[in-house]
């Protein structure tokens, strides 16, 4: 292959974003469309309630656009509050999601790939991440999350394009996208980085006067900083102004861990680095050594070509080297920030590295072209099938809810044949929750029951929202320590399905569906 970065596919006349993106390619977005269908098609069409999704217009919490800004989302926030509610419409919110992710990896895999294979395994291995699911499965944040990737890759286009005043647009993106999903940030980054390593290896279609030296890093500095700061003010000025406290993502903020756990801290680290680089991760259904082959031979692939490739200086090749390391450092830098200890659904910047690794790989004229193209189309499958397999399974636990809520509420009604005017108080104590078998995928939220220890253990507020979905409005939550002065009665209760695991302790129903945890 070439490694000159000046041939493109585009008029040597062009300048802007055509120059930058390169030619069109309709195919390309043919075959994004059917891979979300493969992906998602289960998922668009699947109605089964997900996980936060009760607490749209629930009455135990304050407007949804406000508990965003008190997470930092404040962009989140402005779409919850501008749009109707999408977040408890399945089918509108997962397509969103689709089409966010589809023209994001088109525009992207056209920035970094002149070059049609390399283009078609990066669209295909960016969609079809295992870590797309995690975020897919919350219908309250998933058609954002389409509309920040959109966000994003114009704040990337905007920066690394001519354009006068384009930085000023770029700034803008991708503050308003950190404030939709702060990864959004590190993932601009990692953009950055991966563009810079595609001129270097001459696989991006770069415009005719385009050349290493001139790669914008200052204005993507400045881009970057502008962004930062802009997403800061903005956040500052909405919890002053709606008097709000930072809440929930400052729990995955665990530096403190690093002075007094380290062995652990650092044990968690690298355990958790490992396992998502070498495809060991449970997020991967036990086929991960597969699904990220295609990453680990583009690897190799870059790591030769920075030290072996003719037309590289010397600075070319520290600079491209040190920008291989930044993107790899800022891919896992969630995992580092919260000691080991972060949901998959944080771990998106990781994606675009995995997909220009992999376009790396097709994007040569090898010999074994044939038998790359082949391992894309098993990636491809075995992706569809994980993905599928775990939205199935949201599908059984909510079934298993609904049943589980049917057979509470008919011991209730035994229980209190002739209930008092007002709600009946009631606790729950959580039960274990359920463990994979067959074609139910217990992993992380997915498999999650509202009546679970895993989902906040058991939460009475999220239950009562999600009976009033039911049609049961007769209960008013409370938490476990309000029954605390009866404990001892609560721990000598048998736990369901057993008679007398719902009982009337004093004036407070409790439903005891495992075992009370410590005090």
């Amino acid at each position: 292959m070439e490694a000159s970065i000046n041939r493109s596919p585009a008029d040597p006349g062009s300048s802007g974003l055509v120059a930058i993106i390169g030619t069109s390619a309709p195919h390309l977005t043919i075959y994004a469309v059917f891979l979300l269908l493969a992906l998602y098609g289960y998922e668009i069409f699947n109605f089964s309630l997900s996980i936060d999704e009760e607490l749209v217009g629930s009455p135990y919490i304050s407007g949804p656009w406000l508990g965003w800004i008190a997470q930092g989302r404040w962009g989140m926030g402005a779409l919850t509050y501008i749009f109707p509610p999408l977040g408890n419409i399945p089918l509108m919110s997962t397509v969103l999601f689709c089409a966010g992710l589809g023209v994001s990896s088109c525009l992207v895999a056209r920035v970094l790939f002149r070059s049609y294979s390399g283009q078609w395994a990066f669209v295909g291995l960016f969609l079809s991440s295992p870590l797309w699911p995690h975020i897919a499965e919350f219908n309250t944040i998933s058609w954002g999350i389409g509309i920040g990737c959109v966000l994003l890759t114009l704040s990337l286009l905007f920066t690394i394009a001519e354009l006068r005043f384009g930085y000023l647009w770029a700034v803008g993106f991708l503050a308003i996208a950190t404030g939709i999903y702060q990864s959004f940030y590190i993932w601009f980054l990692v953009l950055v980085c991966i563009r810079y390593l595609a001129m270097v290896l001459g696989t991006a279609p770069a415009s005719s006067n385009e050349t290493n030296q001139r790669f914008p890093w200052l204005k993507s500095s400045f881009v970057a900083l502008g962004g930062l700061l802009g997403y800061l003010a903005v956040e500052k000025l909405f919890l002053a102004t709606l008097k709000l406290q930072l809440t929930y993502v400052e729990g995955y903020v665990r530096l403190a861990d690093f002075t007094t756990v380290p062995a652990e801290a650092f044990a968690r680290i690298l355990k958790r680095c490992w396992n998502l680089i070498s495809g060991t991760d449970a997020l991967y259904l036990d086929y991960g050594h597969l699904l990220t082959l295609l990453p680990m031979l583009g690897l190799l692939i870059v790591v030769v070509r920075l030290f072996r490739q003719r037309p590289l200086t010397r600075s070319q090749r520290i600079v491209a080297g040190a920008a291989l390391a930044a993107a790899f450092v800022l891919g896992i830098s969630p995992i580092l920030m919260s000691a080991g200890t972060i949901p998959a659904r944080a771990l998106i910047p990781w994606i675009p590295i995995s997909g220009f690794l992999a376009g790396v790989t097709l994007s040569g004229g090898s010999q074994f072209k044939k038998l790359l193209y082949a391992v894309l189309a098993i990636t491809l499958f075995i992706s569809v099938w994980t993905s599928v397999s775990l939205f199935y399974t949201d599908h059984l636990v909510r079934q298993r809810d609904e049943l589980l809520a049917a057979r509470i509420m008919a011991r209730v009604d035994q229980l209190l044949p002739n209930p008092p005017p007002d709600r009946i108080p009631f606790v729950v104590v959580g039960a274990p929750p359920a463990k994979s078998a067959g074609a139910f995928q217990k992993l992380e939220v997915f498999g999650d029951s509202y009546f679970d220890t895993m989902h906040e253990g058991g939460n009475a507020y999220r239950i009562a929202a999600y009976l009033r979905l039911l049609g049961v409005d007769t209960l008013e939550p409370h938490q476990l320590k309000d029954i605390l002065p009866q404990r001892s009665i609560v721990q000598a209760m048998p736990v369901w399905p057993a008679p007398g695991s719902v009982a009337m302790v004093g004036d407070m129903l409790v439903i005891k569906l495992g075992t009370i945890p410590p005090a």
